[in-house]
């Protein structure tokens, strides 16, 4: 006789909140949480990490982003900027055939799978003892004195409450010094987000014969025939498979939550549109096409912190070494601040910019370090150093950073020291021995220079 489960009656229990202790809390699990966590703990460190989505991974999973920039130098052959715990990832995503290296405006990007990228975190998560809590926000900060002292959350099972000597902030809205009431920098312009998409069931192999040019000319002849308003942007065969990659959809990323919502359902409407548009316009390739994953909104920008140094365009552009560097990469100034396309500022091969610690250090605030797009820096500036590549140096060096300097102010750290422990990140450049072949590419994205629109 089969044993079924029976019922019994409960009531809520106002309870006092459930306590997580750590040597360092990070909130955010994206490029820059996940290294910031996973560095930390290989340096001994008790970790718990906070994500308000309820999966690890951030928008590189969540927003089915599907490629990893600013990871390589400018210039003919893939040579990486950007070393630390995070290699594991890109060793294992080749070694399972889920990433393939693509060269694009003069550098090299990955793409990648994002449930393979999701999996890989999880178990690195087990593996190394780290406590992870998404699904939960963050709702109030204990401070005194400019050092918080525990974070208070909200999950659907009740109260948490957070303990830790050291904070790193990748939420990506610097939700820890915004809660703590110190000064934040907002754009007084739009930037632009967007709900990336996969198509399955697609002839990829007709697909990667067609130039970049033919969706982007398409998308200017009917595109208001179907209510879409960006008519430029990558779109990427999936290697080995029947998928297809579109980044081609714009929204608004209101910091307001219906809002946000609204702005995500009308990506996922655009996508919905671009494939009625393909499947007419070129049935040969996308007759039997569909949706397989629509991405959240993925979001660029919100607000950056004030921090103890402002990264500017001029010292994008020119390439100033800071003396308090940290993180270093080549990726193009990417601005989304026009519907119709982003702004692209391409540097040649001998060019690499830098990111200081002192634009990860927001004023006021004695234990916490920002990894991530609320570094303090000018808009256009963000626009190249909020890509995946930058973000796993700056959580490598907020980790090292948080284990260096224990107790009093981390504004006070000896950046000698603190430059010692990420020297690869400032100096070593790799060729990869699962960078060998590149995927083939063709349109203007393939180009080496220059200012162009996509």
């Amino acid at each position: 006789m089969t044993d079924y489960p029976g019922m019994k009656t409960v009531r809520i229990q106002h309870r006092a909140a459930q306590i997580y202790r750590g040597d360092v809390c990070v909130v955010g699990s994206g490029a820059g949480g996940l290294s910031a966590a996973l560095e930390a703990a290989r340096l001994g460190r008790r970790v718990v990490i906070v994500d308000a989505a309820p999966h690890i991974g951030g928008q590189a999973v969540g927003a089915a982003l599907g490629t990893i920039c600013g990871l390589f130098r400018n210039g003919p052959a893939p040579r990486r900027l950007t070393h630390g715990v995070m290699d594991n990832l890109f060793e294992t995503l080749f070694a399972q055939g889920d990433a393939a290296l693509r060269r694009v405006r003069g550098t090299f990007i990955i793409d990648y799978v994002p449930n393979a990228w999701m999996r890989w975190a999880e178990r690195q998560i087990v593996e190394t003892g780290i406590v992870p809590l998404p699904g939960a926000i963050v709702r109030r900060v204990e401070q005194r004195d400019g050092t918080i002292e525990a974070l208070q959350l909200s999950t659907r099972f009740g109260d948490a409450r957070i303990e830790a000597d050291r904070f790193i902030d990748a939420s990506g809205d610097a939700v820890l010094p915004w809660l703590a009431g110190q000064a934040m920098r907002e754009s007084d312009k739009q930037v632009l987000g967007t709900v990336m998409a996969i198509l399955e069931d697609v002839d990829t192999g007709l697909c990667a014969e067609y130039p970049r040019s033919l969706y982007h000319d398409l998308i200017r002849k009917y595109g208001s025939e179907f209510g879409l308003v960006r008519a430029e942007g990558p779109v990427f065969v999936v290697p080995g498979t029947r998928k297809l990659l579109l980044n081609l959809t714009h929204i608004e990323t209101p910091m307001e939550t219906a809002g946000l919502a609204l702005a995500g359902i009308e990506g996922r409407r655009q996508v919905d549109a671009l494939l009625r548009l393909f499947k007419r316009e070129l049935p040969e390739a996308f007759r039997e096409a569909k949706v397989a994953v629509y991405g959240n909104a993925g979001i660029r920008q919100t607000r950056t912190i004030v921090g103890r140094s402002h990264v500017t365009v001029d010292d994008v552009a020119t390439g100033r070494r800071p003396p308090d560097a940290i993180a270093r990469t080549t990726w193009p100034i990417e601005l989304h601040g026009d519907m119709a396309g982003a702004h692209w500022t391409i540097f040649d091969e001998d060019h690499i910019h830098y990111i200081p610690f002192g634009a990860m250090l927001p004023e006021g605030l004695h234990n916490v370090v920002v990894a991530g797009r609320c570094i303090d820096a000018e808009p256009a500036a963000l626009a190249s150093l909020r890509v995946m590549g930058p973000c796993f140096a700056m959580g490598r060096a907020a980790a090292a950073a948080t284990h260096l300097n224990r107790s009093g102010s981390l504004h006070q750290i000896d950046i000698a020291a603190l430059q010692d422990a990420v020297k690869d990140n400032l100096a070593l450049e790799t060729t990869d021995p699962w960078a060998g072949e590149v995927v083939s590419e063709t349109g203007p994205e393939a180009s080496g220079s220059g200012v162009s629109p996509a």
